[in-house]
């Protein structure tokens, strides 16, 4: 097969055993690859009844087509497992080497099963895959990890993706960090490698990925830059928070733990300032001409560190989130939750809600941390608490939904989650479609399962119905939209391409699915893809059916229901979820309590997952 080696890697750490297992070409094709065949994995082999933290759960890493071979951005990777976090589906892709490498030692996947009895890390070469001893590595924070990794195999090129001090003690917010920067960050996926005491996956493969034809793929790939070149110029000027101001002034950005739309100080926490006061250098994802990522450095005082730069995500997180507007706080505490091992999304959305818990008297021991609004000493402090499982940090590491039953007192109001997971940074009483996406998202709250506001913004695709920007304080269209946006981005990310490169920077549907065929040999089309996206969406959808989800936990906080904001573009909004529910069930054909229609199974070729779903 061209652009897939059509074998994965298995293996059980409970009795060391390691395995090749063949990909059936068929399924490839219908489900893309990464995170389609995870997904599909994942279905098949872990129950209702599966402990997240068990041995019996999967963790799964999965490549595309597209990594390894010379399309821009092709480097995603995806992380499948049951989440710890939610109980249900989880998720997280990043920028990872790693998968470059798998690929090139001839696997398009690994699955990680069992637990082993002390620590140890995969080993992966060209012709040899060793479970090794990681004990005296279990303890490190990640990049320590890494580099103590690397000088043990006697290779400063290894590719390695590792867990922290917050993954070894299952907190459950912990990320997989990729070498010295790209996270893993949502579902708590850290904590099932900690379960299963991998400290880390390494991979010296310098094998090749084939292609079916790399003069089209040459070709496709200067169209391709010619076009998404210039419209990524402001991420490669001041990264991804470049556009942090552009959301205060529009109403996106999430502010005070979303109970305020304004945040005058805004402007000291940009990209634009960050370029200005603390940037170091740049640094691209591999195959990547964006180079959105920023190495920072504050030279002298509390918040000194010498590191990766904070993402847009990170910034309103445990920036405005928090009223935090101390630029070099947040790159310390962004730096904190990279090293230990802890995703800034949850981890951001978590201080917020405890500062609003202090606020209102239901906090009383903070270990000497002074919850208050805006206080960057807090952000930095309940990192650090959080990711070494300490204190009030042990609590606000369950995550925000469990972090509110263990509190109680009324609690729940301010804890902002779908079905388990922390919001991401973009408000949904103004980009409507964003609140249904939450709501009906497969992994709980994530921006990235599905942006529909890009039709509100008007990043549009020529090959989709909006030809102009919808409005995104109306509720019309957006369940048709929203349903598009979910299965384009199971697609997208099945493939292995970073979404900044096809969504931000324009680039025609068109010539993604040109990159597909020149690379694969096969032909597929457009409504191909997204109907590949329906189907792995699908998938996901009947894993969480068979969790026990139904429609009621389609939803989303009464805060974004029931309340707006007084000031700002988005005042005197909510989310009129049921009106936008109820287009979007039908458009999904999904039944009165959320599940696939028996017909939309077979139409898709799911008639296995049918047979489960409907027995009689």
């Amino acid at each position: 097969m061209f652009g897939y080696s059509g074998k994965l890697l298995r293996v059980d750490l409970n009795t060391s055993e390691v395995n090749e297992e063949n990909l059936d070409p068929e399924m490839l094709q219908e489900f893309i690859g990464g995170e389609g065949i995870a997904s599909t994995i994942l279905y098949r082999e872990v129950g209702s009844n599966t402990d997240p933290l068990g041995p019996e759960n999967r963790l799964i890493l999965m490549t595309g087509a597209f990594v390894g071979t010379t399309v821009l951005c092709g480097i995603k990777t995806t992380v499948v497992s049951k989440s710890p976090l939610t109980g249900i589906y989880g998720e997280s892709i990043f920028s990872a080497p790693l998968g470059v490498s798998l690929k090139n030692a001839g696997f398009d996947g690994i699955i990680i099963q069992g637990s082993a009895k002390n620590p140890v890390y995969i080993l992966i070469d060209q012709n040899k895959i060793q479970i090794k001893d990681a004990g005296h590595f279990w303890g490190k924070e990640t990049f320590d990890a890494v580099d103590a990794i690397r000088s043990e195999l006697k290779d400063q090129r290894a590719s390695i993706v590792t867990i922290g001090p917050a993954g070894e003690k299952l907190v459950k917010l912990a990320s997989i960090i990729a070498d010295d920067s790209r996270a893993a960050g949502r579902c708590g996926l850290g904590a099932v490698m900690g379960s299963k005491k991998l400290k880390a996956i390494a991979c010296t493969a310098t094998g090749k990925v084939n292609v079916s034809n790399q003069e089209k793929l040459n070709e496709i790939k200067k169209q391709a830059l010619s076009i998404t070149l210039p419209n990524t110029k402001a991420f490669r000027e001041h990264g991804t928070a470049t556009g942090l101001i552009v959301f205060e002034q529009n109403g996106n950005l999430p502010i005070k733990n979303w109970t305020s739309g304004s945040f005058p100080e805004a402007e000291e926490i940009t990209g634009t300032m960050m370029t200005e006061k603390i940037l170091s250098g740049h640094y691209p994802c591999m195959t990547c001409p964006i180079s959105c990522g920023r190495k920072v450095k504050v030279e002298s005082g509390p918040y000194s560190m010498e590191g990766s730069g904070p993402e847009y995500e990170t910034m309103a997180a445990l920036g405005s989130l928090c009223l935090n507007s101390n630029l070099e706080s947040i790159a310390k505490a962004n730096d904190i939750c990279n090293r230990l091992g802890i995703d800034t999304i949850s981890a951001g959305q978590a201080i917020a809600f405890a500062m609003e818990c202090h606020e209102k008297g239901l906090i009383e021991n903070t270990d000497g941390v002074d919850m208050i609004w805006g206080s960057p000493d807090a952000v930095v402090k309940m990192c650090e608490l959080i990711g070494k499982r300490e204190g009030l940090g042990a609590v606000l590491g369950e995550g925000v939904r469990n972090a509110s039953q263990i509190i109680g007192k009324g609690s729940e109001k301010f804890a902002m989650h779908v079905k388990g997971s922390e919001f991401p940074e973009h408000n949904p009483r103004r980009f409507k479609s964003m609140g249904l996406a939450y709501a009906t998202s497969n992994v709980g709250a994530n921006h990235n399962r599905g942006s529909p506001m890009l039709v509100e913004r008007g990043l549009l695709s020529p090959e989709l119905p909006w030809k102009e920007p919808v409005d995104g304080f109306l509720t019309n269209d957006k369940g048709r939209i929203t349903k598009i946006y979910q299965d384009l981005c199971c697609a997208v990310d099945s493939l292995g391409i970073c979404k900044f490169m096809v969504f931000w920077g324009k680039m025609p549907l068109t010539l993604l699915v040109d990159y597909y065929n020149a690379i694969t040999g096969w032909q597929i089309n457009v409504d191909d893809l997204i109907k590949a996206g329906e189907r792995i969406w699908t998938v996901q959808r009947a894993f969480n059916i068979k969790m026990g989800m139904t429609k009621k936990d389609d939803t989303l906080p009464e805060r974004f229901l029931k309340e707006s904001v007084t000031e700002g573009p988005a005042k005197g909004q909510i989310v009129e979820l049921d009106k936008m529910l109820e287009e979007y069930y039908r458009e999904r054909g999904l039944d009165e309590e959320g599940k696939p229609g028996k017909q939309v199974l077979l139409d898709l070729g799911l008639d296995w997952i049918s047979k489960d779903l409907y027995p009689d």
